[in-house]
Protein backbone atom coordinates (compact mmCIF):
# COMPACT_ATOMS: atom_id res chain seq x y z
CA UNK A 1 0.00 0.00 0.00
CA UNK A 2 1.26 3.71 -0.93
CA UNK A 3 2.55 5.40 2.29
CA UNK A 4 0.73 8.63 0.91
CA UNK A 5 -1.55 10.47 3.02
CA UNK A 6 -4.45 12.03 0.82
CA UNK A 7 -6.23 15.38 0.44
CA UNK A 8 -9.78 13.59 1.09
CA UNK A 9 -7.81 11.90 4.54
CA UNK A 10 -7.08 15.41 5.37
CA UNK A 11 -10.10 16.69 4.44
CA UNK A 12 -11.94 14.35 6.41
CA UNK A 13 -9.56 14.17 9.58
CA UNK A 14 -9.94 18.18 9.93
CA UNK A 15 -13.48 17.65 9.72
CA UNK A 16 -13.75 15.24 12.06
CA UNK A 17 -11.30 17.44 14.46
CA UNK A 18 -13.83 20.45 14.20
CA UNK A 19 -16.79 18.42 15.37
CA UNK A 20 -14.88 16.66 18.04
CA UNK A 21 -11.88 18.23 19.39
CA UNK A 22 -11.20 19.04 23.03
CA UNK A 23 -11.02 22.14 24.65
CA UNK A 24 -8.08 23.26 26.56
CA UNK A 25 -6.67 25.89 28.52
CA UNK A 26 -4.01 25.98 25.70
CA UNK A 27 -5.74 25.50 23.32
CA UNK A 28 -6.15 28.10 19.83
CA UNK A 29 -3.48 30.00 21.98
CA UNK A 30 -0.93 31.64 19.37
CA UNK A 31 1.48 32.22 22.55
CA UNK A 32 4.77 30.20 21.74
CA UNK A 33 5.55 29.94 25.73
CA UNK A 34 2.08 28.93 26.74
CA UNK A 35 2.13 25.96 24.04
CA UNK A 36 5.77 25.27 25.01
CA UNK A 37 4.84 24.45 28.87
CA UNK A 38 1.99 22.37 27.64
CA UNK A 39 3.76 20.34 25.14
CA UNK A 40 6.03 19.71 28.06
CA UNK A 41 3.89 18.80 30.32
CA UNK A 42 1.34 16.74 28.46
CA UNK A 43 4.27 14.31 27.33
CA UNK A 44 3.62 10.70 29.30
CA UNK A 45 0.94 12.89 31.15
CA UNK A 46 -2.97 12.67 30.61
CA UNK A 47 -4.35 16.01 29.38
CA UNK A 48 -6.68 16.08 32.54
CA UNK A 49 -3.92 16.03 34.77
CA UNK A 50 -1.88 18.68 32.73
CA UNK A 51 -4.64 20.95 32.99
CA UNK A 52 -5.00 21.61 36.70
CA UNK A 53 -0.91 22.19 36.41
CA UNK A 54 -1.13 24.31 33.59
CA UNK A 55 -3.42 26.46 35.70
CA UNK A 56 -0.69 26.78 38.43
CA UNK A 57 2.26 27.18 36.23
CA UNK A 58 1.26 30.08 34.28
CA UNK A 59 0.14 32.20 37.77
CA UNK A 60 3.41 31.39 39.12
CA UNK A 61 5.89 31.89 35.79
CA UNK A 62 3.56 34.01 33.32
CA UNK A 63 6.32 34.69 31.02
CA UNK A 64 9.40 32.75 29.84
CA UNK A 65 11.77 35.43 30.99
CA UNK A 66 10.21 35.05 34.61
CA UNK A 67 10.31 31.02 34.13
CA UNK A 68 14.51 31.00 33.22
CA UNK A 69 14.92 33.65 36.28
CA UNK A 70 13.75 31.23 38.79
CA UNK A 71 15.38 28.81 41.32
CA UNK A 72 15.18 25.10 39.78
CA UNK A 73 13.89 24.61 43.29
CA UNK A 74 11.38 26.36 42.96
CA UNK A 75 10.27 25.39 39.65
CA UNK A 76 10.50 21.98 40.78
CA UNK A 77 8.18 22.63 43.52
CA UNK A 78 5.27 23.47 40.73
CA UNK A 79 6.33 20.74 39.04
CA UNK A 80 5.77 18.28 42.15
CA UNK A 81 3.45 15.42 40.85
CA UNK A 82 3.56 15.33 37.65
CA UNK A 83 6.97 12.86 37.38
CA UNK A 84 9.70 12.84 34.73
CA UNK A 85 11.55 15.41 36.60
CA UNK A 86 14.25 15.65 34.05
CA UNK A 87 11.75 17.77 31.63
CA UNK A 88 11.18 20.49 34.16
CA UNK A 89 14.82 20.50 34.81
CA UNK A 90 15.66 20.60 30.82
CA UNK A 91 12.46 22.84 30.30
CA UNK A 92 14.45 25.68 32.81
CA UNK A 93 17.46 24.93 30.73
CA UNK A 94 15.73 25.81 27.67
CA UNK A 95 13.96 28.77 29.05
CA UNK A 96 17.45 30.28 30.30
CA UNK A 97 18.82 29.65 26.83
CA UNK A 98 16.23 31.60 24.89
CA UNK A 99 16.24 34.32 27.15
CA UNK A 100 20.14 34.45 26.85
CA UNK A 101 19.78 34.12 23.28
CA UNK A 102 16.97 36.31 22.00
CA UNK A 103 18.37 39.52 19.61
CA UNK A 104 14.61 41.23 19.69
CA UNK A 105 13.03 40.74 23.07
CA UNK A 106 9.15 41.34 20.89
CA UNK A 107 10.46 38.09 19.11
CA UNK A 108 11.84 36.02 22.01
CA UNK A 109 11.22 32.72 20.51
CA UNK A 110 12.68 30.63 17.62
CA UNK A 111 9.93 30.36 14.34
CA UNK A 112 11.17 27.13 12.72
CA UNK A 113 11.63 23.28 13.79
CA UNK A 114 15.36 23.68 13.04
CA UNK A 115 15.98 26.46 15.12
CA UNK A 116 13.61 24.76 18.18
CA UNK A 117 15.65 21.72 17.92
CA UNK A 118 18.39 23.45 19.05
CA UNK A 119 16.84 24.54 22.63
CA UNK A 120 18.37 22.40 25.15
CA UNK A 121 15.77 20.26 26.54
CA UNK A 122 13.94 20.61 22.99
CA UNK A 123 13.47 17.15 20.92
CA UNK A 124 11.61 16.20 17.79
CA UNK A 125 8.42 16.25 19.33
CA UNK A 126 8.17 19.17 21.46
CA UNK A 127 10.09 20.88 18.19
CA UNK A 128 7.54 20.32 15.95
CA UNK A 129 4.46 20.92 18.23
CA UNK A 130 5.51 24.24 18.92
CA UNK A 131 7.19 25.57 15.88
CA UNK A 132 3.73 23.99 13.96
CA UNK A 133 0.91 25.39 16.63
CA UNK A 134 2.82 28.57 17.40
CA UNK A 135 4.29 29.80 13.87
CA UNK A 136 2.33 27.30 11.72
CA UNK A 137 5.32 25.78 10.44
CA UNK A 138 5.13 22.65 8.32
CA UNK A 139 6.91 20.13 10.85
CA UNK A 140 4.93 16.94 11.65
CA UNK A 141 4.43 15.54 15.45
CA UNK A 142 5.52 11.96 15.84
CA UNK A 143 3.74 10.64 19.28
CA UNK A 144 2.27 7.21 20.78
CA UNK A 145 -1.26 7.96 18.99
CA UNK A 146 0.17 9.22 15.97
CA UNK A 147 2.00 6.40 15.69
CA UNK A 148 -1.07 4.16 16.38
CA UNK A 149 -2.99 6.10 14.10
CA UNK A 150 -0.54 5.55 11.26
CA UNK A 151 0.27 2.00 11.88
CA UNK A 152 -3.59 1.25 11.02
CA UNK A 153 -3.97 3.47 8.19
CA UNK A 154 -0.88 2.02 6.23
CA UNK A 155 -0.52 -1.28 7.72
CA UNK A 156 3.20 -0.37 8.57
CA UNK A 157 4.79 -3.53 9.99
CA UNK A 158 7.82 -1.62 11.74
CA UNK A 159 8.08 -1.65 15.07
CA UNK A 160 6.60 1.69 16.40
CA UNK A 161 9.39 2.23 18.89
CA UNK A 162 12.20 2.73 16.31
CA UNK A 163 14.09 5.78 15.12
CA UNK A 164 13.24 4.36 11.65
CA UNK A 165 9.79 4.29 12.43
CA UNK A 166 9.77 7.98 13.45
CA UNK A 167 11.30 9.24 10.17
CA UNK A 168 9.07 7.51 7.80
CA UNK A 169 6.36 9.15 9.80
CA UNK A 170 8.03 12.44 10.02
CA UNK A 171 8.40 12.16 6.03
CA UNK A 172 4.64 10.55 5.16
CA UNK A 173 2.97 13.58 7.52
CA UNK A 174 5.27 16.44 6.67
CA UNK A 175 3.51 15.92 2.78
CA UNK A 176 0.12 15.42 4.14
CA UNK A 177 -1.18 19.34 5.09
CA UNK A 178 -2.66 20.39 1.75
CA UNK A 179 -2.74 23.84 2.78
CA UNK A 180 -4.39 23.32 6.38
CA UNK A 181 -2.96 25.16 9.52
CA UNK A 182 0.24 22.53 10.43
CA UNK A 183 -0.59 23.10 13.75
CA UNK A 184 -4.18 21.94 13.47
CA UNK A 185 -3.52 18.97 10.95
CA UNK A 186 -0.95 17.78 14.05
CA UNK A 187 -3.03 18.63 16.90
CA UNK A 188 -5.91 16.48 14.70
CA UNK A 189 -3.84 13.29 14.06
CA UNK A 190 -2.69 13.37 17.80
CA UNK A 191 -6.77 14.03 19.12
CA UNK A 192 -7.81 10.89 16.20
CA UNK A 193 -5.38 8.87 18.16
CA UNK A 194 -6.65 10.08 21.62
CA UNK A 195 -10.03 9.87 21.60
CA UNK A 196 -11.12 7.66 18.22
CA UNK A 197 -8.11 5.36 16.84
CA UNK A 198 -7.39 4.12 20.63
CA UNK A 199 -6.25 0.96 22.08
CA UNK A 200 -9.88 -0.62 21.41
CA UNK A 201 -11.25 1.35 18.80
CA UNK A 202 -14.56 1.85 17.83
CA UNK A 203 -13.59 1.67 14.03
CA UNK A 204 -17.49 2.24 12.51
CA UNK A 205 -16.99 5.65 13.62
CA UNK A 206 -13.56 6.78 12.55
CA UNK A 207 -13.61 9.26 9.66
CA UNK A 208 -10.70 7.24 7.93
CA UNK A 209 -12.23 4.03 8.03
CA UNK A 210 -12.98 3.90 4.28
CA UNK A 211 -9.10 4.84 4.04
CA UNK A 212 -7.59 2.70 6.98
CA UNK A 213 -5.92 -0.24 5.42
CA UNK A 214 -6.21 -2.20 8.99
CA UNK A 215 -9.90 -1.68 8.98
CA UNK A 216 -10.50 -3.06 5.45
CA UNK A 217 -8.47 -6.46 6.11
CA UNK A 218 -9.73 -6.70 9.28
CA UNK A 219 -6.41 -6.49 11.64
CA UNK A 220 -6.88 -3.32 13.47
CA UNK A 221 -5.80 -5.57 16.62
CA UNK A 222 -2.67 -6.42 14.95
CA UNK A 223 -1.21 -3.11 14.85
CA UNK A 224 0.51 -1.52 16.00
CA UNK A 225 3.55 -3.83 15.94
CA UNK A 226 5.82 -3.68 19.02
CA UNK A 227 9.10 -4.60 20.43
CA UNK A 228 8.41 -7.46 22.85
CA UNK A 229 8.62 -5.45 26.60
CA UNK A 230 11.33 -6.22 28.74
CA UNK A 231 10.70 -7.12 32.59
CA UNK A 232 10.62 -4.41 34.33
CA UNK A 233 13.06 -4.80 37.47
CA UNK A 234 12.42 -3.96 40.96
CA UNK A 235 15.04 -1.68 42.72
CA UNK A 236 15.03 -2.48 46.81
CA UNK A 237 15.65 0.72 49.55
CA UNK A 238 15.10 2.01 52.71
CA UNK A 239 14.15 5.48 54.16
CA UNK A 240 15.18 6.80 57.30
CA UNK A 241 13.28 9.60 59.61
CA UNK A 242 15.18 11.19 62.05
CA UNK A 243 13.89 14.16 63.90
CA UNK A 244 14.72 16.16 66.78
CA UNK A 245 12.90 19.72 68.01
CA UNK A 246 10.16 19.06 65.88
CA UNK A 247 12.00 18.78 62.96
CA UNK A 248 12.79 16.32 59.93
CA UNK A 249 16.14 15.47 58.09
CA UNK A 250 15.92 16.05 54.93
CA UNK A 251 18.48 15.94 52.32
CA UNK A 252 18.93 17.73 48.52
CA UNK A 253 19.74 15.24 45.48
CA UNK A 254 22.40 16.70 42.76
CA UNK A 255 20.71 18.83 40.33
CA UNK A 256 21.57 16.28 37.56
CA UNK A 257 20.58 12.56 37.09
CA UNK A 258 17.41 10.87 38.31
CA UNK A 259 15.24 13.25 40.66
CA UNK A 260 17.36 16.27 40.47
CA UNK A 261 17.52 18.61 43.13
CA UNK A 262 14.43 16.99 44.41
CA UNK A 263 14.19 16.74 48.39
CA UNK A 264 14.35 13.16 50.56
CA UNK A 265 14.69 11.19 53.54
CA UNK A 266 18.34 9.80 54.28
CA UNK A 267 18.52 6.54 52.65
CA UNK A 268 19.45 4.75 49.92
CA UNK A 269 18.32 1.87 46.71
CA UNK A 270 19.69 -1.18 45.49
CA UNK A 271 19.20 -2.84 42.45
CA UNK A 272 19.61 -6.24 44.03
CA UNK A 273 18.32 -6.91 47.71
CA UNK A 274 21.37 -7.07 50.34
CA UNK A 275 20.91 -7.75 53.41
CA UNK A 276 23.78 -5.99 55.16
CA UNK A 277 24.05 -3.05 53.47
CA UNK A 278 21.38 -1.79 56.02
CA UNK A 279 23.95 -2.20 58.36
CA UNK A 280 26.71 -0.72 56.46
CA UNK A 281 25.15 2.08 55.67
CA UNK A 282 23.85 3.15 59.13
CA UNK A 283 27.53 2.42 60.54
CA UNK A 284 28.63 5.00 57.54
CA UNK A 285 26.50 7.76 58.57
CA UNK A 286 26.27 7.10 62.55
CA UNK A 287 22.32 5.85 62.46
CA UNK A 288 21.11 4.00 64.91
CA UNK A 289 17.28 2.38 64.13
CA UNK A 290 14.85 3.03 66.58
CA UNK A 291 12.34 1.06 65.12
CA UNK A 292 11.09 -0.58 61.65
CA UNK A 293 7.64 0.41 60.20
CA UNK A 294 5.77 -2.02 59.16
CA UNK A 295 4.55 -0.03 55.90
CA UNK A 296 6.94 -0.62 52.89
CA UNK A 297 6.49 2.09 49.89
CA UNK A 298 6.00 1.47 46.63
CA UNK A 299 6.17 3.43 43.34
CA UNK A 300 6.88 2.91 39.58
CA UNK A 301 8.79 4.73 37.65
CA UNK A 302 8.69 4.38 33.65
CA UNK A 303 11.75 1.41 34.01
CA UNK A 304 12.01 -0.06 37.45
CA UNK A 305 9.88 -0.40 40.21
CA UNK A 306 10.88 0.68 43.67
CA UNK A 307 10.07 -0.91 47.47
CA UNK A 308 11.38 1.42 50.48
CA UNK A 309 11.22 0.08 53.95
CA UNK A 310 11.02 2.66 56.41
CA UNK A 311 12.71 3.25 59.61
CA UNK A 312 12.71 5.43 62.65
CA UNK A 313 15.95 6.77 63.84
CA UNK A 314 18.71 8.96 65.37
CA UNK A 315 21.70 10.22 64.29
CA UNK A 316 24.82 10.82 65.91
CA UNK A 317 26.06 14.38 65.44
CA UNK A 318 25.71 15.82 62.16
CA UNK A 319 24.53 14.63 58.95
CA UNK A 320 28.50 14.41 57.09
CA UNK A 321 26.41 14.70 52.77
CA UNK A 322 28.43 12.63 50.41
CA UNK A 323 26.21 11.92 47.42
CA UNK A 324 24.11 14.73 48.53
CA UNK A 325 24.17 18.47 47.83
CA UNK A 326 22.71 20.01 51.09
CA UNK A 327 21.20 19.54 53.85
CA UNK A 328 17.91 20.78 56.46
CA UNK A 329 16.15 20.30 59.56
CA UNK A 330 13.51 21.16 58.09
CA UNK A 331 10.46 21.90 60.57
CA UNK A 332 7.59 19.59 59.89
CA UNK A 333 5.21 22.07 59.32
CA UNK A 334 6.77 23.57 56.57
CA UNK A 335 7.62 19.85 54.43
CA UNK A 336 5.19 20.63 51.68
CA UNK A 337 7.43 23.88 50.57
CA UNK A 338 10.08 21.33 49.53
CA UNK A 339 10.29 20.17 46.41
CA UNK A 340 9.50 15.83 46.67
CA UNK A 341 9.20 13.15 44.57
CA UNK A 342 5.80 11.17 45.11
CA UNK A 343 7.32 8.60 46.70
CA UNK A 344 8.39 10.88 49.65
CA UNK A 345 5.17 12.80 49.92
CA UNK A 346 3.88 9.35 50.87
CA UNK A 347 6.40 8.85 52.84
CA UNK A 348 5.32 11.90 54.66
CA UNK A 349 1.77 11.26 54.93
CA UNK A 350 3.18 7.56 56.74
CA UNK A 351 5.14 9.59 59.03
CA UNK A 352 2.53 12.39 60.26
CA UNK A 353 0.51 9.01 61.20
CA UNK A 354 2.94 8.03 63.41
Amino acid sequence: MQKIISRNMCNALMSWFDKYRREMPWRGSADPYHIWVSEMMLQQTQVATVEKYFHKWIKRFPDVSIFASADLEDVLKVWEGLGYYTRARNFHKGAKYIVAHTKDKHALFPVNYEDWLKVPGVGPYTAAAVSSIAFGYPAAVVDGNVKRVMARLFCLSDSVSTQKYHKMLFEIMNEGFYGHHPGWVNQAWMELGSLQCTARPNCSTCPLNEHCCAYKNDQVADFPRKSEKKKIPTRYGAAFIIEKDDKVLMLRRPEEGFLGGLWEYPGFTLKEPEPDYLRTFCNDHKITIIEEISETVRHTYSHFHQEIKLYKAELEGEWKTKFWTDVRWSPNNELDKLARSKIMIRISEIKSKM
